[in-house]
């Protein structure tokens, strides 16, 4: 099953800030996988700041989950 997921993603996942998708990229294609919801348990995290800062919070957790599934699609090293 897991060889199916990584098929789906494609070789790389990339994190688009302006909507909160994550798109699975191969040479030949692009599809939304998935996106980040949680505008309002962030909000309530950062009720002293600003939206700009619960923003750019959203957009390092986007970037943190591409980065650990981008991990898991690589291959492991040979030794």
């Amino acid at each position: 099953m897991e060889d199916m997921v990584k098929s789906f993603i494609g070789d790389v996942v990339v994190y688009d800030k302006e909507g909160g998708y994550f798109w699975g990229k191969s040479k030949n294609d692009s599809q939304m996988i998935a996106q980040v919801r949680g505008w309002g348990a962030i909000q309530n995290i950062f009720t002293h700041a600003t939206e700009e800062e619960a923003g750019a919070f959203q957009d390092s957790l986007g970037e943190f989950i591409a980065e650990a599934i981008n991990e898991k699609l690589t291959p492991p090293k040979e030794k």
